[in-house]
């Protein structure tokens, strides 16, 4: 992952993502997949993976943290998603501000407002 001084990356925003369009899902998976990887190896992408509704039960819900530098600019980050162009996700973003993170969370989230806490 690049550094954070290599981009302006100073804030988080959680994206919900939701399937409502599974007749293409399964054919766009791939090129979500190298379009997600791409977005992982320019540090854009932090965490994604699915949502479960109980334990085992997966859902049309999935959950990614990405950095930018704004909302505007989130949004612009995954304009290109094939989930997005094809119309087989509806995206909703949050703006996620840690208050308490693990140390090792401070390579990823340079936040002034966030307390490192060390493990024990």
């Amino acid at each position: 992952m690049p550094e954070l001084s290599t981009h302006s990356y100073d804030q988080l925003f959680m994206l919900f993502v939701e399937i409502v369009d599974f007749s293409k899902f399964e054919e766009i998976v791939p090129r979500h997949i190298a379009w997600l990887t791409r977005r992982f190896e320019d540090g854009s992408f932090v965490v994604t993976g699915g949502l479960f509704e109980e334990e085992g039960v997966k859902s049309n819900r999935a959950l990614a943290i990405l950095r930018a530098p704004s909302l505007q600019a989130a949004e612009e980050i995954i304009s290109d998603d094939p989930f997005l162009v094809e119309g087989v996700c509806k995206f909703t973003f949050r703006h996620f501000v840690p208050r308490m993170h693990a140390e090792a969370f401070g390579r990823v989230f340079s936040g002034e407002n966030s307390t490192s806490v060390a493990r024990q």
